[in-house]
């Protein structure tokens, strides 16, 4: 009697083991998952900052203008336009440079300016020769420009940064598998006697599955919860101090990943425990030594 009574308080370390454990691995993913939001979130920023510049004719009237920037604000590749004049550029160039270059020269050969952002799904190379193509055949347009090398730089380092963290995501997560279930199966070991007995006693697998299955998920439950707690307290902590991040606007996707890892916490612990209790039901009793 006296031993069946001490079998639960052994039992407590090894569960809060599996918990803290459980815990710190989650919370490693969930870190990962911001990690992943931010980088996406920073990459359409960057996109979306690419300016493709409407060099127009002299010829063309405000009236045309005006038509022309509304008529291509409501394209479904514009994020959004500003018309700077040909005056407005030079006094920019003259209190940048400290020239009066238009005094010098007599006139103003700069052009009047019509630049556009695009949305980040259209700034592609491809995508950006398609429109440039498109935008030259406009009668307003005399010449279309763009920073070519550095969308094709930002392009670049994009896609090598996504193929780096979608590897970076598969490592992590094969290591919070392998880890979570190594630790699952550790913490079933102290109970491998108890699951034999109920086999020995007659006992269906369904039957002594069910505790240590709903027991498993429970913990794996707060583990996620613990995990998520830590990542919004380590986000808070990040924002007021170096304040880079805007988590009001992603509170969503936020939200989502805690979700997922509480999600991931029980799934893992639901497999880990099943997969453990059958391998000590499969083994002979003096293999269990």
């Amino acid at each position: 009697m006296s031993n069946k009574g001490n079998r639960p308080k052994r039992s407590k370390p090894s569960q809060i083991y599996a918990i803290a454990s459980i815990t710190v691995v989650l919370f490693v993913l969930a870190l990962l998952g911001s990690l992943m939001v931010n980088a996406r979130k920073l990459s359409k920023q960057l996109r979306e900052n690419v300016e493709v510049n409407l060099m127009l004719k002299d010829g063309v009237k405000e009236a045309e203008i005006k038509a022309l920037d509304k008529r291509l604000s409501k394209a479904p590749y514009v994020l959004s336009t500003n018309f700077t004049s040909k005056e407005d550029a030079a006094r920019e160039f003259e209190a940048e440079y400290g020239e009066e270059f238009t005094k010098i020269l007599g006139f103003n050969p700069l052009d009047n300016t019509l630049s556009l952002y695009l949305k980040a799904e259209y700034t592609q190379t491809d995508s950006l020769k398609m429109l440039e193509s498109k935008l030259a055949k406009l009668s307003e347009v005399k010449e279309v420009s763009y920073p070519r090398n550095l969308v094709h730089l930002i392009n670049d380092n994009i896609r090598k940064l996504s193929i780096g963290l979608l590897l970076l995501s598969a490592i992590f997560l094969f290591i919070a598998i392998t880890l979570i279930d190594n630790t699952i199966k550790l913490s079933m070991y102290s109970n491998r006697f108890l699951i034999k007995s109920m086999q020995l006693v007659g006992a269906t697998r369904q039957f002594i599955l069910k505790p240590f299955v709903r027991s498993s998920m429970f913990n794996g439950v707060i583990s996620g919860i613990l995990a998520s707690l830590l990542l919004i307290l380590f986000l808070y902590f990040i924002n007021k101090n170096l304040n880079v991040l805007e988590i009001r606007k992603d509170m969503l996707h936020y939200a989502y990943i805690c979700f997922s890892v509480i999600v991931i916490g029980v799934l893992l612990s639901y497999w880990s425990t099943k997969s453990a209790v059958i391998k000590y039901l499969k083994l002979k009793l003096d293999e269990l030594y």
